[in-house]
């Protein structure tokens, strides 16, 4: 898989052409624009301007995970699990 040529750090909200899964992609682009450190630095660690936990926080994370997931054609019968767990956990699929 040929991950899109985009900033990474700022992806545009609409998937480029290549995007297997668009929806997700809106999504986790929704969620990554959210989720940014909020202003001001506030030692000892940065928080997330919306949900205020240590940055970078959870939904940032899905929100990356969800954007390098976007670009996989869907998982269909059996090995759909392991994507899934792929997806939630950060463990390869086997």
């Amino acid at each position: 898989m040929d991950l899109p040529p985009i900033d990474w750090e700022n992806p545009p909200l609409d998937p480029p052409e290549q995007v297997a899964q668009p929806l997700m992609w809106r999504l986790a682009a929704r969620l990554l624009h959210d989720h940014v450190p909020g202003a001001g630095f506030r030692p000892p660690v940065h928080r997330c301007r919306v949900c205020e936990l240590p940055w970078p926080c959870p939904a940032r994370r899905y929100a990356e995970r969800g954007l390098l997931a976007a670009c996989h054609h869907p998982a269909v019968g059996r090995g759909s699990a392991s994507f899934a767990d792929w997806f939630l956990t950060g463990e390869e699929p086997r």
